[in-house]
């Protein structure tokens, strides 16, 4: 089976040359689909160049920054493997990661989705990777601070590191595989989440359609953070929104409803004060 990277980027910074260039060198890559939603004049004069070197690179631009998810989709749209690898730009990936990933598919109930280990630059487990299915609840006590009192909140990477594939509610959207039928079925991201929480609504849309998710440990590769020039309170305002927009979506009834729309409140206040640094 053919596999097909896809790199969403927006104002990266120049980790996405380490990023590119890992997935460029890794054996089972076939194609790489980088959606620009918006680079400097110099980034895209290089990633031009780069495509024109490299035949198996495609890069998509003229859309905008239409979001992490929307551009996601438009890289599926645009690739021809069978097995789809959705990478952060930020993320650089070990050379077996790629193909590790995509043999973790085999055999899984579709639709299924592997998610990938990725590090950060000290070498801990990545935030977000091996998550519980997302409740009103387990948001909450994660962006309030009640976990550190032993209540149980949406990320479990801090659990001992399994030794093999384990089923989560949800892994991260910063590295995963899964087959290209299987995405296509489920109609992709979400596309109105602007940034962040499409991960997590992806998984439990395959999961109610009787998917199988799963975290595979590796290390698959280091995920380098604060490269982005974004804004930390523009940033944070798309969390709050994304997870008052899935909050929203899936409440099942009044008390849902209205619960969801308390923490998005949350999540709203808490972003404002958040400072830019």
């Amino acid at each position: 089976m053919t596999l097909s990277a896809i790199v969403v980027s927006y104002r990266t910074g120049p980790v996405l040359d380490q990023s590119l260039a890992a997935l460029l060198s890794a054996p089972g890559v076939d194609q790489i689909v980088l959606v620009d939603n918006g680079n400097p004049a110099d980034v895209e004069a290089e990633l031009d160049a780069c495509a024109a070197r490299e035949p198996k690179l495609k890069v998509l631009r003229g859309h905008g920054n239409v979001g992490f998810g929307a551009g996601c989709n438009r890289g599926a749209d645009a690739a021809s493997g069978d097995i789809l690898l959705f990478v952060n730009p930020d993320a650089v990936l070990a050379p077996a990661a790629p193909a590790a990933l995509s043999a973790v598919l085999t055999g899984l109930r579709a639709p299924a989705i592997a998610g990938g280990d990725l590090r950060d630059e000290e070498g801990r487990p990545e935030r977000g990777s091996r998550r519980d299915r997302v409740t009103v609840w387990s948001a909450f006590v994660s962006f309030s601070g009640l976990s550190r009192f032993g209540l149980r909140d949406i990320n479990r990477h801090n659990d001992p590191m399994p030794q093999n594939p384990i089923e989560v509610g949800a892994i991260s959207g910063a590295l995963f595989a899964m087959r290209r039928a299987d995405f296509l079925a489920l109609s992709g991201f979400d596309e109105g989440y602007f940034l962040h929480v499409e991960d997590i609504d992806l998984c439990r849309r395959a999961a109610e359609a009787g998917g199988k998710i799963v975290f595979a440990p590796g290390p698959h590769g280091v995920h380098v953070r604060s490269s982005s020039d974004a804004p930390v309170r523009t940033v944070e305002q798309h969390k709050a929104r994304s997870f008052s927009h899935y909050f929203r979506k899936f409440a099942r009834n009044p008390i849902e409803v209205a619960a969801a729309h308390l923490v998005g409140g949350f999540l709203l206040l808490r972003a404002a004060l958040t400072r830019d640094v």
